[in-house]
């Protein structure tokens, strides 16, 4: 089992704790500076680079030995950072354990001007119910999250209870679930230690605490990691392959309001080389348009090496034990890749599309205007009687937008080689442009129908009628991938 969890009600150890933080500067740009580039992986060789990178008797590196890597301190060096009353303050509410060494019973990681407490994971996962931090998947779901003022607010399989309290910032009211009983009260304490009082939190698997309650938002990161076992309940579901993901997508649409939103993570299993069709099975007669986004697939082998990596850095023969063990499991099951990626729906009323995309982890940013865009600029296409009727609407190139060009010398000279066209927002979408398209762009203004914009660039070109009309041709289908992947805008 894991340890302790400090009490969330004791309001003067909460103020003393997030005294001493902010006053050691206790802050996602400081541990990102300090610790070499954000890296906080925590094995015994991560620890021993980030001691190498932290001071002696500063009170940062104090608290980061302290709260991020938890490692203890000594009764002298923690009264000298916290002071006297401080540290019995802390101690008696549980943040702090042991007598001549000071230990933290739980994690801090600040998240933007959130703080963020879960168990400490040195060690790796030490029980089924230990509570994870913020990981890559929590960062990616809060990205993708489309973040506008609403009335309600759900996270399922509400975990540390981050997405929680992100939403908590936006609606009236957050309900989050997990059938985690020590999850719920790292949730309770970190609401309390962000001063958070409109979430409620309810006991319960998955959707069935909030049956028949309809929300404006939803978010979910499932314990979706295929698996042959249930050790831990952040990470299994203890249902065969993909059954949880696909259960969650398939529930979801049930508890969302008319033109809510949600946002789930999720891994399915595919043929090599076809990642669509499983998914796109699960969306099918939602009530939502939906949008599926593929991060990337596995093989077999990579899947279960990464997922078993913490038991590499504590025993060499026991990886090898359940290496094993999870390849028979994917091989007796049929898998041969497993992809991981999100699906966001929207509930509307008429006949739904469903869009796919491959999206790069590494580019994605906050997606909270890009999203909205995206499926205002689907809804444009699908009302399109055929790809002609393009030409009668005018188009604007949205803002945050950026070239960039490559050139290369030939004779002294420099040409352009290439041209990408990219947001500094959103999903990371990248399209490379060829010279015509990249002079269409500047032209793109919403004052004129594409029509009449491609008409005056076939005559800056010369072009003779029959020319011209396969310009027009040519132009429409890039026109078209440039508004569904939101670079323009109808007007």
């Amino acid at each position: 089992m894991s340890g302790g969890i400090p009490r969330p009600d004791d309001a003067r150890a909460l103020a003393d704790l997030r005294r001493a933080l902010a006053g050691a500067g206790y802050t996602t740009e400081a541990i990102e500076d300090r610790l070499g580039g954000g890296r906080l992986a925590s094995s015994p060789a991560d620890i021993a680079l980030h001691l190498r990178r932290l001071s002696d008797g500063d009170p940062f590196s104090a608290l980061a030995r302290l709260f991020l890597l938890g490692l203890p301190l000594s009764e002298s060096e923690a009264e000298s950072v916290l002071g006297g009353e401080r540290l019995r303050s802390l101690r008696a509410a549980g943040w702090l354990e042991g007598d001549r060494a000071v230990q933290a019973s739980i994690k801090l990681v600040p998240h933007g001007d959130l703080l963020v407490a879960s168990d400490l994971d040195a060690d790796g996962p030490t029980g089924p119910d230990w509570v994870a931090g913020m990981h890559p998947p929590s960062v990616t779901l809060a990205k993708l999250t489309v973040r506008r003022r609403i009335g309600r607010a759900l996270d399922v399989a509400t975990g540390n209870g981050i997405q929680a309290l992100l939403a908590s910032r936006h609606a009236d009211a957050v309900i989050a679930t997990d059938v985690n009983v020590r999850a719920l009260a790292v949730a309770a304490l970190n609401a309390a230690l962000n001063g958070v009082e409109n979430v409620e939190l309810r006991e319960g698997s998955f959707f069935e605490p909030v049956a028949r309650e309809r929300f404006d938002l939803l978010t979910c990161n499932p314990p979706y990691v295929i698996s042959p076992e249930s050790r831990f309940a952040f990470r299994d579901s203890g249902l065969p392959g993909d059954t949880v993901s696909r259960e969650v997508v398939r529930a979801a649409p049930r508890h969302l309001a008319d033109g809510g939103l949600a946002h789930i993570l999720v891994s399915w299993a595919h043929p090599p080389g076809e990642p669509w069709g499983p998914v796109e099975a699960w969306v099918e007669e939602s009530g939502c348009d939906a949008l599926l986004l593929h991060f990337g697939s596995d093989d077999p082998i990579t899947h279960a090496g990464e997922w078993l990596r913490p038991v590499a850095a504590q025993s060499v023969e026991r990886f090898r034990e359940s290496l094993t063990e999870w390849l028979d499991y994917l091989e007796r099951i049929g898998i041969e890749a497993i992809a991981h990626g999100a699906v966001i729906l929207r509930r509307r009323p008429g006949r739904n599309w469903v869009r796919r995309e491959t999206i790069p982890l590494d580019r994605l940013e906050q997606a909270s205007d890009d999203l909205p865009r995206l499926f205002a600029s689907q809804d444009y296409l699908e009302s399109l009687e055929d790809g002609r009727a393009l030409l009668d609407s005018a188009f604007a190139l949205v803002e945050r937008h950026h070239l960039e060009q490559t050139l290369t010398y030939s004779d002294g000279e420099a040409e352009i080689d290439g041209t990408v066209l990219w947001l500094d927002e959103g999903l990371g979408f990248r399209i490379a442009l060829d010279e015509h398209t990249t002079r269409l762009l500047p032209r793109l203004d919403g004052r004129r129908p594409l029509r009449e914009v491609l008409a005056a660039q076939s005559e800056e070109l010369g072009l003779e009628h029959a020319d011209a009309v396969r310009f027009e041709s040519a132009a429409l289908p890039v026109v078209r991938r440039l508004v569904e992947l939101g670079y323009l805008a109808p007007v």
